[in-house]
C-alpha cells in the first residue's frame, strides 16, 4: 500500500472514530461539523478527480486530430 493511501485511511478512521464518540457522548454540533468537513473533503476530492478527467480528454482528443492532420498531409505529399 502506498504511505499516501495509509495516511489517507488513518485520517478518515479517526475522522469516524470522533464522529461515532461524538454522538455517543450527546456532543451532536462537534459530530455534525466533522460529518461536513468529511463531506467538503469527498466533494473536494471527487471535483479534482472530474477535473483531471476532463484535462486528459481534452489532451487525447486534440492529440487525435493532430495525429489525423499529419497522415491527411502524408497520403497526400506521398
Amino acid at each position: 500500500m502506498r504511505k499516501g493511501t495509509k495516511w489517507v485511511l488513518w485520517i478518515l478512521g479517526l475522522m469516524l472514530a470522533a464522529i461515532f464518540i461524538n454522538f455517543y457522548m450527546n456532543l451532536y454540533s462537534f459530530a455534525y461539523a466533522l460529518i461536513t468537513v468529511l463531506l467538503l473533503a469527498f466533494l473536494g476530492w471527487g471535483f479534482l478527480a472530474k477535473l483531471k478527467n476532463d484535462v486528459r480528454q481534452h489532451e487525447d482528443h486534440h492529440r487525435r486530430e493532430h495525429q489525423s492532420a499529419i497522415d491527411d498531409i502524408d497520403r497526400y505529399t506521398r
